[in-house]
């Protein structure tokens, strides 16, 4: 039996590379794509891309399944933030994020599920965020980005379930990665978050997440036992978006 194969954007770090290692340690022959390093440990073929390169995306595909093989799983991890003022507003600021977060997966999960469809299998997970569905100040970027995301998982479960490829999205919540890093302070560990979060019961399970703690949700997504659920974003955030 052939072995699965499995490519993650964002497997550098944070919940891309938690979620390589959780593949590979599945059994899955993992494709790492990053434009940092990708650690072998967690993948067995390190591919090294800038998702900015937006037009480069459907080769990127087509060069991994002509040189590795088929790919039977697509995880759309890797992500960029960047504060957005408004008042002074940075269209090349906008342009990046929308171009990393929303334009780049979205062609990359229509690539993967061409060639998916092509063989009547195939799973698809795209790591969104609650900022899909809850507005941050500075963040309109990435809140679009995101909530693109979330419409565009639906819109290819549509699309491509029918022919065997299931297409669902994770939406985590207060992560600690780098991305969680706010001028030089991990944000989930200030007193701000304490007060506003923790001691309000905002986030009923009393604490941030790890990156971890997302990788059993998109373990079994993507697996065999995923079977019926698709067009679907799930919400891994402890039970804030529970709240109100």
């Amino acid at each position: 039996m052939r072995t699965r194969r499995a490519v993650v954007t964002g497997a550098a770090n944070g919940i891309g590379r938690a979620i390589a290692e959780r593949l590979s340690g599945d059994g899955l022959e993992v494709v790492g794509v990053d434009r940092e390093p990708v650690a072998t440990a967690c993948c067995r073929h390190a591919i090294d891309f800038d998702l900015s390169q937006v037009g480069d995306v459907e080769g990127l595909f087509v060069s991994v399944e002509e040189g590795i093989g088929p790919v039977d799983a697509l995880v759309n991890a890797a992500g960029v933030s960047e504060v957005l003022d408004l008042s002074d507003f940075s269209a090349d600021v906008y342009e990046r994020v929308l171009s990393v977060d929303l334009h780049a997966p979205v062609r990359l999960a229509i690539a993967a599920a061409n060639a998916m469809a092509g063989r009547g299998y195939g799973r698809i997970v795209n790591v969104t965020s609650i900022h899909s569905r809850l507005g941050e100040r500075g963040a309109l970027a990435y809140d679009i980005a995101k909530a693109g995301m979330d419409q565009a998982t639906r819109t290819l479960a549509v699309e491509y379930s029918g022919r065997g490829v299931l297409c669902n999205a994770v939406a985590p919540g207060f992560i600690e990665t780098r991305m969680s890093i706010v001028d030089g302070e991990m944000e989930t560990r200030t007193e701000r978050f304490r007060r506003v979060y923790l001691e309000t019961g905002r986030l009923p399970m009393g604490r941030p997440g790890q990156p971890s703690d997302v990788t059993g949700m998109t373990a079994w997504l993507v697996s065999d036992d995923n079977t019926y659920i698709t067009g679907q974003s799930i919400c891994v955030d402890g039970g804030l978006t529970a709240t109100f």
